[in-house]
């Protein structure tokens, strides 16, 4: 027998044998020049959203410090690559954020200038250093090869590259007559994938600021950073600041110095801390004085208590003399004397630094007013009776010239309140603007909250050298709020109509109308809904309910009355 030699099928073997060749040639290059090309540009994307971040998180911590607000930023700290059916990725990018310490931010060659309350200069003398940190962001990518890591310290965001270094933001220290300082505290540790928050909170807000006059040479500021390459950080500051202003690395490297052109006016210093952690807490400094520090039997003598960052203190005890008041949210307290003589204000016991205390002169009835400039008076009977569920009071205030009477333009009043004895709640309201050309202002949107009847408060207005009190007596609610009748009716099918009779004068009332089970389980409600709501009122349930209730509310939302009747 004899084989054929036919060699017909060898070239599509062979012809299978290449076209697979150049496939995994073809795969192999794509695996290996490709997809890292593409999984660096998914890592520089993740390097852009990370800066966005950290500028997002820079302008909380700025909000922060500067109006007490609490915010809340994601930092996205890696990221992960397309999923590929025939190749191969690497493992997702991790990132890190955390914070360390840098050192203290210190001020030299100023003092606390004129127009501040000897108290504040006083404790300027102790008190120069603010201990900080900075937060440094790095990310481990695995083709992205000029990523930067992140720094953000002292109002900037800095870019650290292996040689150079880069802002990505703008800086608030300085500016104009301005200084503002924020010290950062609290511990940050996160590394890993996924998205971490970081909620920054005002431990000091910077409500006040204290002159800064120079004082054996330029005014400058200490600024450490996290930052290695310290004089490319000072080239890229000088860039941001003002023209009187110039920033040089320290002999170490390790600081920043931001040396400041001595001006004919005062810098005006707004310090600070925000916590990255929620913790740290602030404790009273030094007093100073609200107003006058003489006065007469009857009148109000003021004080105001202060951190070591020169802001108010809420919830402070102060001592008038062995009777204790508790400072408000603006740190302030007041306190009326009783008989003649010195009254000295304390803080922290008795056996303090001369700047935690304030001594004051007070005179038999009508003495101490010999030497005030100014006249506070609320245009209000006193005592004021507000009803209990008010959110809209409006109280009026002048200002004048004690001596003869003419009205002050443009007098800043500051308001505080003050319980009087054990009460619910406590009133808020909206500071008042400066005096018009009359000498009036106005407190608006006063608000009773959970202060009820029987509840009584001091108000103090100060403004210049004198306080003037009010006394507000939360008093029960005259309005009316009664539900007179109540006519549910079928609405066909599944709908009930109701009809109602509301006794009230509160234009802005609200009511609720709900169906019931038998069990008592709401079947259909409505939302809250204006009180002369045309009529009827339809809701569901008219085949399942068997009562109807219409519920009434005031204006702040509180519920007044009530009444449910059968249905059918």
């Amino acid at each position: 027998m004899r084989f054929s030699r036919d060699r017909r099928g060898q070239s599509v073997v062979v012809g299978t044998v290449i076209l697979f060749g150049f496939l995994i040639l073809a795969l192999g290059i794509y695996q290996v020049q490709v997809v890292p090309t593409e999984n660096a540009n998914v890592e520089f994307e993740h390097s852009q959203t990370v800066e966005d971040d950290f500028s997002d998180l820079r302008n909380d911590i700025l909000r922060a410090s500067s109006t007490g607000s609490t915010g809340s930023t994601q930092v996205r700290l890696g990221t992960r690559y397309p999923a590929r059916t025939f190749f191969v990725n690497p493992p997702p990018v991790s990132g890190s954020l955390s914070t360390e310490a840098t050192g203290a931010i210190r001020i030299r060659n100023a003092t606390v200038g004129g127009g501040a309350h000897p108290n504040a200069a006083a404790f300027w003398d102790t008190n120069r250093t603010f201990e900080t940190r900075s937060l440094r962001y790095d990310a481990r990518y695995n083709e992205f090869r000029d990523a930067p890591e992140l720094v953000s310290e002292h109002s900037v965001v800095a870019a650290e590259f292996d040689d150079a270094v880069l802002l990505r933001t703008g800086q608030t220290v300085v500016s104009d007559d301005r200084i503002a300082l924020t010290a950062l505290t609290g511990s940050v540790s996160e590394s890993g994938v996924t998205p971490r928050s970081v909620d920054p909170r005002a431990v000091s807000a910077s409500d006040t600021t204290v002159p800064l006059d120079p004082s054996g040479g330029n005014v400058t500021l200490e600024l450490p950073t996290a930052v290695e390459n310290a004089s490319a950080l000072a080239a890229r500051w000088n860039r941001a600041l003002p023209a009187t202003a110039t920033a040089t690395p320290n002999a170490t490297g390790d600081a920043l110095r931001i040396t400041l052109d001595n001006g004919s006016d005062p810098y005006r210093l707004a310090l600070s801390e925000v916590s990255l952690d929620a913790s740290g807490t602030t404790e009273p400094a030094y007093i100073v004085s609200v107003g006058s520090e003489t006065a007469a039997v009857g009148e109000s003598v003021g004080v105001e208590v202060r951190d070591r960052y020169n802001n108010p203190v809420p919830d402070a005890i102060v001592s008038f003399g062995g009777e204790n008041r508790t400072t408000g949210d603006d740190g302030r307290a007041f306190f009326e004397p009783t008989a003649s003589g010195p009254l000295t204000a304390t803080i922290n016991g008795t056996a303090g630094p001369t700047y935690e205390s304030v001594a004051f002169d007070v005179s038999a009835g009508g003495v101490g007013s010999g030497n005030r400039t100014y006249d506070v008076e609320w245009d209000e009977i006193d005592p004021i009776q507000i009803e209990q569920g008010t959110d809209d009071g409006v109280l009026d205030i002048s200002v004048s010239d004690f001596a003869s009477d003419a009205p002050i333009d443009g007098a800043a009043v500051d308001v505080a309140l003050s319980p009087i004895g054990d009460v619910d709640g406590i009133p808020s309201f909206q500071e008042p603007p400066e005096t018009n050309a009359d000498g009036q202002t106005v407190v608006t949107q006063f608000d009773t909250n959970g202060a009820t009847a029987g509840d009584n408060f001091t108000l103090y207005a100060a403004s210049g050298d004198d306080v003037g009190r009010l006394v507000v007596e939360v008093v029960a609610s005259t309005t009316p709020y009664d539900i007179v009748s109540v006519n549910p009716q079928s609405g066909g099918g599944n709908a009930i109509d109701v009809f109602f009779d509301i006794d009230t004068t509160d234009q802005d009332a609200q009511i609720r109308v709900q169906s019931l089970r038998g069990d008592g389980s709401i079947r259909d409600e409505t939302d809250l809904l204006p009180y002369d709501e045309p009529q009827p009122v339809t809701i569901g349930g008219g085949n399942q309910a068997v009562e109807v209730r219409v519920i009434l509310y005031d204006g702040a939302g509180n519920e007044e009355d009530q009444q449910t009747v059968p249905y059918p």
